[in-house]
């Protein structure tokens, strides 16, 4: 007889726990192997319990229907394959292929399947797909499994298993996509399109100069920008790809331009987007920048200088209430915004994009810009690369593909090389090493490094790796000159903010922290290669190096040291992404002058913005190194990449290529030349079927 107190959450916990009971026998000792099993593999307790609970309810309903049970190997048949469908759906998956061998062998072995067991779990596949064709409706998997419309906690489509909720999702995220992909392609030809391209010819006619005083250069749109451009201005839906630096935010501003000249929409009922607040405030600067680089900005121009659409986060902009966890913009409330720009599509999730698309009115329009070879989100699906791959919205001209970088420049010897090695990554081959010729150069010693184009240094150890973080160091505090005087000397914040000196000040040291960066592949600490370890590293030696002038109060974070926000806090416009110096204030006013206080500075569109150390506590980590994840969308003069010694999970082609690619100038590769071959060789296989629903829908 089970017990069922046994089988709780907490019970499932302590199985999961190295101290748990190792004396389990009977029906339980299944349970128990897959708790070793599992806990190797990061999955959590409710994972099992879901397992067990699941196989639970077919056995309860088949009782209650007077049909025979699942038998104790036909249960633990189930277990294993729901588990195999968590995992699918922990790397990134929308879905579990029931029928692709070679993947259901790669989670059988993660879970050490016996052949017994993976032939149970073919058997089961079996029955489940024979359940959800209509042909045995008294099978004890009836209850639990279904297919397309049911209700059922798994449900079988296109011979692959989900769970309900995600296939419910996908199926909304098709309709709504292909929706508006076909009532783009049926609008009427109409007065405004004229006017349109009237006004984007005037635009092109005058596009901002770059450089110095004595070397200006027209920034002019390339070919694919343009047909980019005419796209996002036409249709209820626009999707834009391209790698990093291929001018997406430049095709963003001049649709701002162009609109800012018809005045349909009208400027305050436009709205821009990102997933984070960082890549909200970058593409707020980008086009900023791009603006104030008019050489002679019309009066549309200064009217959209002046009154430019805000940009905030996806969850800001739905209207998320943290506190009642729902958002206030719905297919009920949708929002008012007749068009949406929403950068750094790549990292939206399935969920997200599902809310995206239900709160714009039905005659809105959204523009979905972003990398489809950068890492996919966190959470499940890739929606950006599906979206991207569909057949009916590229034949529609409602995807958009960007080729020319123009972040790194092929002009650029450095630049050239970076983007030779993200094409390598991409295509899946090794690029070639040379002790100086082309491609990455490899460099015998830490001391060689020459930050200049794609080097290679496989350090020895952690003492090798030590060499490496000192040059990185070293170069950082050159570029400070005397850092002491930098990063001492108090920073004088008013009523107004911080005084003019200060903010000259302020400028010059971001430009040179955020210039550069360390890049970790994981967080944890994987023999010192996560970001966690190599932030401790850089900790220890400032403080060596610094001594007593760079401590801040007891404070975990020393006076110079870079930190990044880690949870969203919208009292104070602060976002998860966000990066800050902790630096020396000082309030003054009229009357009096304030003791010198530690605070962590962040910049904002109107300048600079403190806050004391103890407002931020708990929310604040060290940023010298940070993981890939957390720098996608962001770009640097200088990265280095810590490659791990041993492969992990995320190391992969797709990550590597997100590494390389934040990066104008140079990319210094720090370890093993095996991870780097093993990240080329490991493309991330997220199974969705977005693409086919998408196309199907769009179609019909």
């Amino acid at each position: 007889m089970r017990s069922v107190v046994d089988w709780n959450p907490a019970g499932c916990g302590a199985l999961l726990m190295p101290a748990g009971p190792s004396d389990l026998e009977g029906s339980r000792e299944c349970f128990s192997r897959l708790a070793s099993r599992a806990r190797a593999l990061d999955l959590g307790a409710e994972s099992l319990f879901l397992a067990w609970e699941l196989a639970q309810l077919a056995r309860r309903s088949a009782a209650a229907a007077g049909r025979p049970g699942p038998d104790d190997d036909q249960e633990r048949s189930l277990m294993l394959l729901v588990l195999f469908l968590l995992i699918s759906l922990a790397e990134g998956g929308t879905r579990l292929p029931l029928f692709d061998s070679s993947r259901l062998e790669r989670l059988g072995a993660l879970l050490e399947v016996t052949e017994n067991e993976q032939r149970s779990i073919r058997e089961l596949i079996d029955v489940a797909c024979t359940v959800t064709s209509g042909g045995s409706a008294d099978s004890w998997l009836s209850s639990i499994v279904g297919g397309p419309g049911d209700y059922r906690p798994l449900l079988v489509d296109h011979r692959c298993l989900y769970v309900q909720r995600l296939h419910v999702l996908e199926a909304r995220v098709a309709a709504a996509f292909g929706k508006r992909v076909y009532s783009s392609c049926k609008e009427p030809v109409e007065e405004r399109d004229d006017l349109l391209e009237a006004a984007l010819e005037e635009v092109l006619r005058s596009p901002p100069l770059l450089g110095g005083a004595h070397s200006k250069r027209r920034e002019e749109l390339d070919e694919s920008q343009v047909g980019a451009v005419r796209a996002a201005l036409s249709g209820r839906i626009a999707v834009v790809a391209g790698r990093p630096g291929s001018g997406k935010t430049s095709i963003v501003a001049t649709m701002l331009r162009v609109l800012s000249r018809v005045g349909d929409p009208p400027l305050e009922s436009m709205a821009l987007a990102a997933p984070t607040g960082k890549a909200s405030d970058r593409m707020r600067q980008s086009i900023a920048r791009h603006l104030s680089l008019l050489p002679d900005p019309a009066r549309a121009d200064r009217r959209l200088q002046e009154a430019c659409p805000p940009s905030s986060t996806l969850h800001r902009l739905l209207g998320y209430s943290p506190g009642q966890e729902r958002y206030w913009h719905d297919e009920h409330n949708p929002l008012s915004e007749r068009l949406v720009i929403v950068d750094e599509s790549s990292m939206i999730d399935l969920p997200m994009m599902d809310r995206l698309l239900r709160a714009l009115r039905p005659d809105g329009r959204i523009v979905l810009l972003g990398d489809a070879d950068q890492l996919p989100p966190v959470e499940a699906g890739a929606v950006f690369r599906d979206l991207c791959e569909s057949r009916v919205a590229k034949d529609e001209g409602r995807v958009v593909v960007l080729e020319k970088s123009h972040r790194a420049r092929e002009d650029d010897t450095g630049g050239k090389a970076i983007l030779d090695l993200a094409g390598a990554i991409n295509e899946g081959s090794m690029p070639g090493f040379s002790e100086g010729g082309g491609g990455i150069v490899t460099r015998g010693r830490p001391a060689e490094i020459a930050f200049q184009g794609v080097e290679h240094v496989a350090p020895e150890g952690a003492a090798g790796r030590a060499e490496v973080f000192s040059i990185w160091l070293d170069r950082l505090k050159a570029s400070l000159g005397d850092p002491k005087e930098k990063l001492t000397g108090a920073f004088i914040e008013g009523p107004s903010g911080f005084d003019e000196a200060s903010r000259k000040r302020l400028q010059g040291l971001f430009l040179r922290y955020e210039s550069s960066r360390v890049l970790s592949v994981t967080r944890m600490y994987a023999g010192g290669t996560g970001s966690d370890a190599v932030n401790e590293w850089f900790h220890r030696r400032w403080a060596r190096d610094f001594g007593n002038v760079a401590a801040s109060r007891g404070s975990p974070f020393l006076l110079g040291e870079p930190v990044l926000v880690t949870r969203n806090d919208h009292s104070l416009r602060l976002y998860n992404g966000d990066s800050g110096l902790v630096l020396p204030v000082t309030s003054s006013s009229s009357a009096r002058r304030l003791e010198i206080e530690p605070m962590a500075v962040f910049p904002r569109k109107e300048g600079f913005v403190a806050f004391p150390l103890e407002v931020l506590a708990g929310r604040l980590d060290l940023a010298w190194a940070t993981t890939v994840h957390k720098a996608q969308g962001s770009e640097y003069d200088s990265v280095l990449v810590v490659l791990p010694d041993a492969p992990v999970r995320p190391l992969t082609r797709e990550l590597l290529y997100t590494a390389v690619t934040r990066a104008r100038c140079s990319v210094v590769l720090c370890g093993k030349k095996a991870m780097i071959e093993a990240a080329i060789g490991k493309e991330m296989a997220r199974s969705s079927g977005l693409l086919d629903a998408v196309d199907s829908r769009s179609a019909g």
